[in-house]
């Protein structure tokens, strides 16, 4: 199977001029009843600092960007979760961000010395700038660390840029700096290495998948999301180089993903190591939540409707609609909220969110 990248907003209005939408099948419309009243569950879901933390409301503001409120456990106020995440958020009772020599920083699962805590604060390098570039936050949106000093997300920007290594993970960076920089800009790192975006995704398809975090979903979405970029801005340009290695790499990978399928529709716990049933709710929504985001990256809005996505789509919105949130993994769940609003864009226009 060969696959045609569209940027997603391109593809929604593609469909909307063909009139697509415009009579959908029963079935179809019974689907989307349900995807839409599974969207609008997480969001209805309440965040609140003194039992979410940072990690959590992030992941949040990934399913649903800037249409996200937090809840101040003290005062019941209700703020915005993105300007929550930049000015207020805590983290050991001070600012989440801690100004080092300059540069605001947060504390980083086994980068940060003596951190190892998961599901915290950020668990993978670029995490949070990744959450904001894929909300649309603009670069001048300010926030404010432990000394008091205000940045940008410009600033954080200019840090991923600078202290880039070869060797991180890869899917956060990407989403950042294509959607932040000219998909052909070039900087130079600390080391003095001239990067580009073409260059990490050289990088990345090199990389066995199943290595990577989760097993390999947020890599390829990644650069699902670079290839989009690309394509959008030389809509007439043939594939070449390290694009078009990344169009074979995804495409190898939906192989594997259909390979693997589970008979009832969900995808694979194991990722690309093999076709393995959930035993529970709290594992179907993370596996297939995080592959079907992926693919919502990655596959035209016609390769959306084909059937064996759409028994993803109607088991994971028929899963959420009826699994108490709270008992699912909030990374899983709020992925798979994101993944359902990146389908509902794609397939039927813009998701709903409440």
């Amino acid at each position: 199977m060969m696959i045609k990248y569209l940027p997603s907003t391109v593809a929604a209005i593609l469909l909307a001029a063909c009139h697509v939408h415009a009579e959908a099948p029963a079935a179809d419309a019974a689907l989307k009843r349900r995807v839409d009243a599974a969207i609008a569950k997480v969001h209805r879901r309440e965040l609140r600092p003194d039992k979410d933390t940072p990690w959590v409301i992030m992941h949040a503001v990934i399913a649903y960007e800037k249409d996200l409120e937090v809840t101040d456990a003290a005062t019941g106020k209700r703020v915005n979760a993105i300007e929550f995440l930049l000015n207020h958020a805590q983290d050991e009772g001070k600012p989440m961000y801690r100004m080092q020599g300059g540069v605001p920083r947060l504390r980083t699962r086994d980068i940060t010395p003596g951190f190892k805590e998961s599901f915290i604060v950020q668990d993978h390098v670029d995490q949070f700038l990744m959450a904001y570039a894929d909300a649309g936050v603009a670069l001048d949106t300010s926030g404010v660390a432990d000394t008091g000093e205000k940045f940008t997300v410009g600033t954080l920007l200019d840090a991923a840029k600078r202290e880039f290594e070869a060797d991180q993970e890869l899917g956060w960076t990407l989403v950042s700096v294509t959607t932040y920089l000219p998909i052909d800009a070039t900087w130079t790192t600390a080391k003095g290495d001239e990067m580009s975006a073409a260059d990490i995704v050289a990088l990345a398809v090199k990389r066995d998948a199943r290595r990577e975090t989760e097993g390999g979903p947020h890599h390829l979405y990644g650069i699902a999301y670079a290839l989009q970029r690309y394509t959008a801005a030389h809509p007439d340009a043939a594939l070449e180089g390290p694009w078009k290695a990344a169009h074979d790499y995804l495409d190898r990978h939906v192989a594997m993903v259909r390979q693997f399928q589970n008979d009832d529709g969900t995808f694979s716990v194991a990722m690309f190591r093999g076709k393995r049933q959930a035993d529970s709710p709290k594992l179907m929504v993370w596996a297939t939540g995080h592959t079907l985001e992926w693919l919502c990256r990655t596959l035209t809005p016609e390769q959306l409707r084909e059937p064996w996505v759409v028994r993803a789509v109607d088991r994971l919105a028929t899963t959420l609609n009826d699994t108490p949130t709270d008992t699912l993994s909030m990374g899983g769940l709020y992925h798979a909220a994101h993944a359902l609003r990146l389908y509902h864009e794609a397939v039927y226009g813009a998701a709903l969110s409440n």
